[in-house]
């Protein structure tokens, strides 16, 4: 929650919506309370489900973060995680209510003055608009509540990543051409055919496999070695017990950012019981920066990649369930140990 009120990472709604009298609040802040909910007001260890938007109010307004895009929050509502100022003015609230807040650049920026960014200017209001979308007495309701609003968003957030994705990659395409070039060179002077995607991995298909092409809705369960194309060295491997983590490697793949774009790229051309040779570029794997001391900065790479299984989200979080109860009654038991375990002999000599 800190981060949530941390006004330079908040957000609002915007200026035309913001005409009218507003209440001081402390620490600079002043609000607007838009009451159309029920029911009693939020209570302290209650939690809220909240959508959150921050506007600034410069020039031209400008959306700094909208919750609307992705999901509502939810999450404890107590004086520890929300910071006082902003405490004292959700305490209001009831479902269904929201709530405008806006504090002065010059305030939101008092103590670090270096870090406003270049566009906003001093005298200019950071707007936030706060939803009390709904609230929940129990620590149940409030995670069966997020539970259905991620898997509602799902959907909605791979395609807002798959945009901000393909933009930066046009915003890199002379460096992916190039890399795209090098692997061209390489898969003809090899005479090795393979099938070019979208963003530009290659994949060479070896075995075929059944049914569909996994989506994004799926979770691979593959078996990779992975080389850098240079030199062919092997950099890692889940099937190499030198490497010391011999196990398959889950892959969901409508969750962008647990393994290297060009892992995605690929891996969604093949279907369960493919085995392939994939091709990716540097951009599309460990960039500019590498994975030092193995991959070197802009080091295309090569894996070896069989897709041993497919799994269900609903199987893939059923499993993770599972694990995470195992887990716990393993430590439970060990603790029971601990406690259960006899004291020490005292050793200590004494004289005679």
């Amino acid at each position: 929650m800190k981060q949530l009120f941390y006004l330079p990472a908040i957000c609002m709604l915007v200026l035309s919506a913001c005409t009218g009298s507003f209440k001081k609040g402390d620490k600079g802040l002043e609000y607007k309370i838009v009451s159309s909910g029920s029911g009693k007001t939020i209570s302290y260890g209650n939690f809220m489900q909240i959508h959150i938007k921050q506007v600034y109010g410069g020039t031209k307004d400008t959306v700094l973060m909208d919750t609307h895009e992705y999901m509502s929050r939810v999450q404890p509502f107590d004086s520890v995680n929300t910071p006082l100022p902003f405490f004292k003015i959700l305490k209001q609230l009831r479902k269904g209510d929201s709530v405008v807040i806006r504090m002065l650049t010059d305030s939101v920026f008092k103590d670090q003055p270096a870090q406003m960014p270049p566009f906003m200017k001093k005298g200019k209001y950071l707007y936030t608009h706060v939803t009390m979308v709904n609230i929940f007495e129990t620590q149940q309701q409030a995670d069966s509540a997020n539970q259905a609003e991620a898997t509602a968003a799902k959907p909605r957030i791979y395609k807002k990543q798959i945009e901000e994705i393909e933009k930066g990659l046009a915003e890199k395409k002379v460096q992916l051409d190039a890399e795209i070039k090098v692997i061209e060179a390489y898969l003809a002077k090899n005479n090795i055919k393979a099938t070019k995607t979208k963003w530009g991995t290659y994949v060479a298909v070896t075995t075929e496999g059944t049914g569909e092409k996994l989506s994004a809705k799926d979770i691979a369960v593959v078996n990779y070695t992975g080389r850098t194309l240079d030199s062919g060295k092997v950099f890692d491997s889940n099937i190499d017990p030198k490497f010391q983590h011999v196990q398959p490697m889950e892959v969901a793949l409508g969750e962008l950012g647990g393994s290297i774009l060009g892992w995605n790229d690929a891996i969604l051309q093949l279907k369960k019981g493919s085995k392939a040779t994939v091709y990716i570029p540097a951009t599309l794997g460990y960039g500019e920066t590498g994975n030092a001391p193995k991959i070197k900065p802009g080091e295309n790479l090569v894996f070896d990649i069989e897709v041993t299984d497919v799994m269900t989200e609903e199987a893939y979080v059923a499993k993770q369930k599972a694990m995470q109860k195992m887990q716990e009654e393993m430590m439970k038991k060990m603790q029971e140990s601990q406690n259960q375990a006899p004291a020490p002999a005292d050793t200590k000599k004494t004289d005679k």
